[in-house]
């Protein structure tokens, strides 16, 4: 464990530089040990983080493996984490951490969501990102890797961060590796407040919750069973001010018994991303007004419907080969049109 004496050395060893002494701290202390720190420094604020035990993890060694570090002392510190009661001490992220002026809307929900509950975060992501929104989430399978998902197939560079409960050089869970990369290559960015090789310990994912719902004006709860971890993230985001939503579902469903009591104890009910922006008191523009697929893929496009067909069914009733309707299947779910399940094609909502 650090001791004071070793912040004082280390004050000394870096004295211009209060935020590597933060990031030394946020690496090596326990978060009773700097509470108690923080409490006793003139003028400071009640920030800190818990870390296990960490390589020094020096700018100099971040930089090395594309990894930026930020603490409340650093400009590029998102200002809306600067105003929650425990804002993280240190901040590794890789990508672009620039807030652009949309409102930050977080979609969370349920890990095992149902089919229904996906097409939803991923149509509520993707219109969300389409009218300027940034889409928040925790990179975790079900409704938050859709709603990222949903997010990108916008095309909008910069419309999802990603914020993990491990270190951003140890992905969790690993299928979502080429998805956190995705969310970097559109000008995104992926968080955490643990060192780039934490393991995905199960006690960091509900204290990652209140950094999703810090960076956000509003969180929404796609799908949720009432001891899911997003009923934590909704509970975060209320006693941080920010507005709660849920989308309701069937009666009687486990996966959406969460969403029905949080909005019995009054969050909105929401069933689309223009509820969410007119609840916030946006404008819905009408540039985001749903577009037709291309021409050439109408034939295709047509023929598929909300419930699942079989290629050779969409084929027979296009009136092509199968191997035609196959590239085109291909490029409409690229764009966001369709998506493939195990029973074949569907239409995805817009």
């Amino acid at each position: 464990m650090v001791t004071r004496n070793a912040l004082k050395k280390t004050m000394r060893r870096e004295p211009a530089c209060e935020s590597q002494a933060l990031l030394y701290l946020s690496q090596q202390a326990t978060r009773p040990q700097v509470r108690r720190w923080l409490a006793a420094a003139d003028g400071a604020q009640a920030a800190y983080a818990r870390h296990g035990e960490a390589p020094d993890w020096t700018p100099e060694a971040l930089a090395e493996i594309g990894i930026g570090a930020a603490t409340p002392f650093d400009e590029v510190y998102p200002e809306p984490l600067r105003h929650i009661p425990d804002p993280p001490l240190a901040l590794y992220y890789r990508g672009n951490l620039t807030v652009a002026e949309g409102p930050g809307i977080a979609l969370v929900g349920a890990r095992r969501g149902t089919r229904l509950g996906l097409r939803i975060a991923q149509a509520m992501g993707r219109e969300l990102a389409a009218q300027g929104a940034r889409v928040l989430s925790g990179l975790a399978r079900g409704i938050d890797g859709a709603a990222h998902d949903g997010a990108l197939a916008s095309g909008v560079d910069g419309s999802s961060w990603a914020v993990l409960g491990s270190g951003l050089d140890n992905i969790y869970p690993r299928e979502h590796q080429a998805l956190a990369r995705r969310i970097l290559d559109s000008g995104g960015a992926v968080i955490s407040e643990y060192p780039p090789d934490a393991r995905p310990y199960r006690s960091h994912f509900p204290e990652r919750n209140r950094l999703i719902s810090g960076l956000a004006e509003a969180v929404v709860v796609v799908e949720a069973s009432r001891r899911s971890g997003s009923l934590i993230t909704a509970r975060m985001a209320a006693e941080q001010g920010r507005e709660v939503f849920a989308v309701p579902g069937a009666v009687g469903s486990p996966v959406s018994a969460g969403c029905h009591w949080l909005i019995r104890q009054g969050a909105g009910l929401v069933e689309s991303a223009q509820d969410v922006l007119m609840e916030l008191g946006y404008a819905v523009r009408d540039s985001a007004a749903p577009q037709p697929p291309p021409e050439a893929l109408m034939p295709v496009f047509a023929t598929v419907s909300a419930t699942a067909s079989p290629i050779d069914e969409i084929a027979l009733a296009a009136g092509l080969p199968v191997e035609a309707v196959t590239g085109d299947l291909v490029q409409l779910e690229l764009k966001g049109f369709v998506q493939q399940t195990p029973d074949g094609y569907i239409r995805l909502p817009r």
